[in-house]
């Protein structure tokens, strides 16, 4: 834990040579012979010029390579180990969820994930977590965390969700979340795919998803919604939610909702693509996944065709999704009809829009959380697989002391 802690303590300036930069919401690319980071700040991007840094500098040569803004996942779950039965998870002792937490944030870190938005846990667990890693005693990527989902009595993820009845226990429940810590609610609008039950079905009414928005943005903190289908979807957006999640059954009434709002979805399609029977994965779970995946997959590339506005999320932490597979998500866009490059804005300037925090982007006065890789990943989007090198808050990461951790972690959650 010392090396923990001393390694998200200050670090010095932080000057990378020689390379080239997608800089700006656009992801254009500039070469650049310094890019100067001080306090976990863009400071210098291309000048080369005015006086160094009083303090020790550490300096890396690109040779050529791609400054890449660092990827945001915008919906985990970091308080799951992609277990079959995802969910058990949340049964295991304290010492081994919070064991979990440490393996997932690292695990982000080496796919070059440097911001996460988690979605649901049990508990408080990774609203706890969030604020180890920004305080410095962990290194860790940047997390906005909902802490309890918020869903109706006997609803989806009820068994671990925040369940409330009524707009007055809704609005309970939200500033339960907030004063714990919450940067984001999550709100339960239909059924899912993972709990018993029908996926489509209504739960949280209109009354009680406006009383939990207002509750929230009244704090500044911005609201989620799980919905699958149409009725659901455009009562959340009604209610003002910030973004949909899943949207696996939307329709052309929803998708022109969708058009029409100011509000993201997040697809996180790929979540589906492991399920199989006979891996121990529950038989509900096996059933509805494998009914729903190709539907899914079609609603994804509708709403792509439509030019719903599209932030990347995985879902990870759920059956055989374990954190880091963003990638695959973004393939799953371009293979949906999305061009490279608006993929790679889906989990970079489109991810940060929404979660907020000025990240996402590379440019002078942003924060410094950046990938480095070989080529242009415009052209090759699987490079961002295998970062050569991480930056998050301004600090480069040692990729083999993580890549060690996560196999000793690794031991204790499997």
């Amino acid at each position: 834990m010392n090396e923990q802690r001393a390694g998200q303590s200050r670090s010095a300036p932080l000057v990378l040579t020689n390379g080239f930069a997608l800089v700006g919401e656009e992801l254009q690319d500039r070469a650049f012979r310094r890019l100067l980071i001080v306090d976990g700040i863009i400071r210098e991007l291309d000048t080369g010029v005015g006086p160094e840094p009083a303090a020790e500098v550490q300096t890396l040569d690109l040779h050529g390579g791609f400054v890449v803004p660092g990827l945001i996942d915008c919906h985990v779950h970091f308080d799951l180990a992609a277990h079959p039965d995802a969910y058990s998870h949340w049964r295991q002792t304290p010492l081994v969820r919070s064991l979990t937490c440490l393996h997932n944030g690292l695990l982000a870190l080496r796919g070059g994930i440097t911001t996460v938005r988690d979605l649901g846990c049990a508990d408080h667990l990774v609203l706890d977590y969030a604020a180890r890693v920004e305080q410095g005693m962990i290194t860790g990527p940047r997390v906005s965390a909902a802490g309890q989902a918020i869903t109706v009595r006997g609803g989806h993820f009820c068994e671990y969700a925040r369940e409330a009845n009524g707009p007055a226990e809704v609005r309970t429940a939200v500033r339960e979340q907030i004063d714990a810590g919450a940067q984001v609610i999550k709100v339960i609008a239909t059924g899912g795919i993972s709990t018993p039950g029908d996926p489509g079905a209504s739960q949280l009414t209109l009354e009680e998803m406006t009383a939990a928005v207002e509750e929230a943005h009244q704090r500044g903190v911005p609201v989620a919604a799980h919905a699958h289908t149409s009725a659901g979807i455009r009562a959340a957006l009604s209610a003002g939610v910030d973004s949909i999640e899943h949207a696996a059954f939307v329709d052309d009434v929803a998708l022109k909702a969708l058009q029409q709002s100011t509000a993201t979805l997040v697809p996180t399609v790929s979540a589906l693509n492991r399920i199989a029977p006979g891996l121990g994965i529950p038989e509900t779970t096996v059933s509805k996944s494998l009914d729903v995946r190709e539907t899914y997959r079609e609603s994804t590339r509708r709403a792509i065709v439509a030019g719903v506005r599209i932030a990347a999320g995985t879902d990870a932490g759920t059956a055989l999704n374990p954190i880091g597979g963003l990638v695959d998500e973004l393939l799953m866009y371009c293979g949906a009809g999305m061009s490279p490059v608006t993929a790679l804005r889906t989990a970079t300037s489109r991810a940060g829009a929404l979660i907020g925090g000025r990240v996402g982007v590379v440019d002078v006065g942003r924060p410094a959380d950046l990938i480095v890789v070989a080529k242009d990943p415009r052209e090759d989007l699987a490079l961002l697989r295998s970062p050569l090198q991480v930056v998050c808050r301004g600090r480069l990461m040692e990729l083999p002391w993580i890549e060690k951790t996560i196999s000793e972690l690794g031991k204790v959650i499997a």
